[in-house]
């Protein structure tokens, strides 16, 4: 009787799941009346390919759009033939890292901001429409080889003080550092040690700056120590060129990266370091669609990551100061000119 029984239990869950309907959830591109995603039926061809966060066509109203995945559902009580179905997948590469796929669901929740919002940090237009266009695939498959090279010519020498603030950060264990240095005391060359570090083991580092004319004096100054390995990203650059640095991040093959509160939305594969320099200015926070502060970007980041988040400044914000009163941060000074 007891075998009768398992059989019938087998069967049973057998039947529920051949029963079952398989249905995800996408958010489009494009602004919609529904902020948690609209549910479309995935057709049985796709069943076995599809995967959270693929990019999809859809239809839309009256038009195709593409989208993401953002949760994949067996349902059995929905009426199918209410239920739209999902047309093809238009890549086979997942473009968002794991931890930005964390991100990707934290920023909506955090800013109160609809998804679809929060999708265009990491897809700006130009890289939408090579995804809409099926190409973009082939543009990761063509920049797969490594373009740069490891070719470091300057020795970084530091200072007594210098030292000190490097090793205190090393050592710390607490990955989020706070550094308050004073004028002229050459802090660059700290960060250029740590980033030859990172550089060492074939990790990425970012490192982001307030302004542009900034990003320019101090990109000078790390290439002349690490050449064509340095990404330069800024609003002067072309979408065409941010959609080709975004494949280089992606198949790693940038390693250093310069560059504003954008480049934090990049597709960085094995990031170590982030360096926030002037953690206190303003333009770190974005006053558009979607409105978020970098700086708790890259905390949240960091907590995902478990690299070394590095905030830099010679006049900190109040509630950096704060969160190190409040053992968040490990404070580490460069008091001493150079």
């Amino acid at each position: 009787m007891f075998y009768v029984y398992s059989i019938i239990n087998i069967i049973d869950k057998i039947l529920f799941i051949v029963i079952q309907i398989m249905y995800c959830i996408v958010s489009p591109f494009t602004k919609t009346f529904d902020d948690a995603g609209l549910t479309y039926f995935i057709p049985d061809f796709l069943e076995w390919e599809i995967k959270i966060w693929n990019i999809v066509e859809v239809p839309l109203k009256t038009s195709i759009e593409i989208a993401v995945v953002i949760k994949v559902i067996n349902i059995t009580d929905i009426e199918k033939s209410k239920i739209k179905s999902i047309i093809s997948i238009k890549n086979s590469n997942i473009f968002l890292q794991k931890y930005q796929q964390s991100i990707l669901s934290w920023l909506p929740s955090h800013y109160f901001t609809a998804i679809h919002n929060s999708l265009n940090l990491f897809f700006p237009k130009n890289l939408k429409d090579k995804i809409s266009k099926g190409k973009i695939d082939k543009e990761i498959e063509k920049n797969s080889t490594n373009m740069y090279s490891y070719n470091i010519n300057n020795k970084i020498l530091l200072s007594k003080t210098q030292d000190e603030a490097y090793n205190a950060i090393k050592q710390s264990r607490n990955n989020k550092i706070l550094l308050y240095w004073v004028t002229w005391s050459w802090k660059t060359e700290i960060y250029i040690k740590l980033i030859k570090e990172q550089l060492d083991h074939w990790n990425q580092s970012l490192f982001l700056i307030p302004e542009i004319i900034l990003t320019n004096q101090i990109a000078m100054r790390i290439k002349d120590v690490f050449w064509d390995q340095v990404l330069i990203i800024n609003s002067t650059i072309s979408d065409a060129v941010k959609t080709k640095s975004r494949i280089n991040i992606y198949n790693w093959n940038a390693k250093i990266i310069i560059g504003t509160r954008s480049a934090l939305f990049y597709p960085f594969k094995n990031l170590w370091l982030i360096i926030i320099d002037e953690e206190h200015d303003n333009s770190y926070i974005s006053d558009s669609q979607v409105r978020y502060n970098g700086v708790e970007v890259a905390e949240k980041i960091t907590e995902l990551n478990k690299n070394k988040l590095i905030l830099a400044s010679g006049t900190p914000s109040i509630k950096s100061m704060y969160k190190w009163v409040r053992w968040e941060y490990e404070l580490v000074y460069l008091l001493n000119k150079y």
